[in-house]
């Protein structure tokens, strides 16, 4: 294996890593496929590269939502831009842990998804609204304009003492140049020009796909039927508590989080169409088969759930006034497979309350880093600036 994965030269990975589509663990498991890759979580203005493979990955986005918010909920880094005190909601006092997970989402979904505006601000967290169809699209044509400090910038403090902003250049935020909702054209053309254009539910196919648009072959563990504990997964995972599924969320929350990825839905299913016809292409050519039944099956049920044309029909109607189908809201399943599945949580173990104590702990916890406990030093030379310009 090691002799025949040598043998073939290797043309580098651009990959524009979205946040929560197992984008790390596909940069790693592809680095130790012996593919060179740069993850950058920026956009596709800054990330997109000539001479290289371009790549991405799109998740469900329901499941990309939920994750979204378990990411800020759960704050697993002790980051102080993930401060309680700047009105993240995380329930009512004395929730447990479940309900102050469901009660915090609900206020989420609502504060998003009923008319959100710019001014409203996103808890200096993770703005959904179409997040992943505006890694595309975000950065205006001015630079410069891009880097000013404005309400698209995150503050590495508190409120009370916010310290430096600091200028993404990604889509974790609406930037001054950004739509609420992209102009889907653009997107597809974006789209259409990356080489690699995969999903989270088929991770392990993507990353093969990724591989063999970069070295021209697969890992032998990537073909149907090899042996699976043979394949280099370098699997990474943040703590990410969500003891509930799209499901079980109230109607209204499950309407709210539909209006928050009209784009994204579109975004998502064509990288379904996208992925399939890249993959069958690649093994034809090959003679190896690497998208197994049952993933195609999957992925093939996720195509099921709208005719051709009907989501992009429902972007006609203004944001402001879109009201989701009832085949959307009353979905009685989550919609995504689950090939990164939330981790089980055993609510025998699970406190019916926080104590006072626990709570002033938390607190603590959820407020007392730094950004230099977060960042590698080199990345808080100057302001404003990117988080990435470190590695570049």
């Amino acid at each position: 294996q090691v002799l025949q994965l040598g043998s073939h030269k290797s043309t580098p990975v651009s990959f524009i890593h979205v946040p929560r589509t197992a984008g790390t663990t596909l940069g790693f498991t592809v680095q130790a496929l012996g593919v060179p890759i740069t993850g950058e979580d920026r956009c596709y203005k800054y990330s997109h590269r000539e001479n290289a493979i371009n790549a991405v990955v799109f998740r469900d986005p329901t499941e990309h939502v939920l994750s979204l918010f378990g990411q800020c909920f759960a704050n697993p880094h002790g980051a102080q831009s993930m401060s309680p005190l700047w009105g993240f909601p995380r329930g009512e006092k004395g929730d447990t842990p479940e309900a102050g997970w469901r009660n915090g989402l609900t206020k989420w979904l609502a504060h998003f998804g009923e008319n959100w505006e710019r001014e409203r601000g996103y808890f200096n967290c993770f703005n959904p609204i179409n997040m992943q169809a505006r890694y595309l699209t975000c950065g205006g044509k001015d630079e410069i304009h891009d880097k000013e400090v404005h309400l698209g910038a995150e503050r590495w403090g508190t409120p009370q003492k916010p310290g430096r902003a600091v200028w993404f250049q990604s889509a974790h935020y609406l930037g001054v140049n950004d739509a609420v909702e992209p102009d889907l054209d653009k997107v597809i053309r974006r789209l259409d020009s990356m080489q690699v254009v995969g999903v989270t539910e088929a991770l392990k196919a993507t990353t093969c796909l990724t591989e063999y648009y970069s070295r021209g072959t697969i890992h032998p563990s990537c073909e149907c039927g090899s042996d699976e504990r043979k394949f280099p997964w370098r699997q990474t995972r943040n703590a990410n508590y969500a003891p509930f599924h799209f499901s079980a969320l109230s109607e209204k929350a499950r309407g709210n989080l539909m209006n928050v990825t009209r784009v994204d839905r579109v975004l998502h299913r064509y990288a379904v169409k996208r992925f399939i016809r890249d993959s069958l292409r690649a093994e034809e050519k090959m003679g190896k088969q690497f998208l197994c039944a049952s993933v195609r099956r999957e992925l093939d049920q996720v195509l099921d759930q709208h005719e051709d044309g009907e989501l992009e029909a429902a972007l006609d109607v203004p944001w402001g006034k879109y009201k989701p189908s009832a085949k959307s809201v009353g979905a009685t399943k989550e919609a995504a497979m689950g090939s990164l599945p939330f981790e089980k949580v055993d609510l025998k173990h699970v406190p019916k309350t926080y104590t006072p104590d626990e709570q002033n702990t938390l607190m603590r916890k959820m407020t007392s880093a730094k950004a230099k406990e977060v960042l590698p030093a080199a990345a808080l030379v100057e302001v404003p600036m990117t988080h990435f310009e470190y590695a570049r």
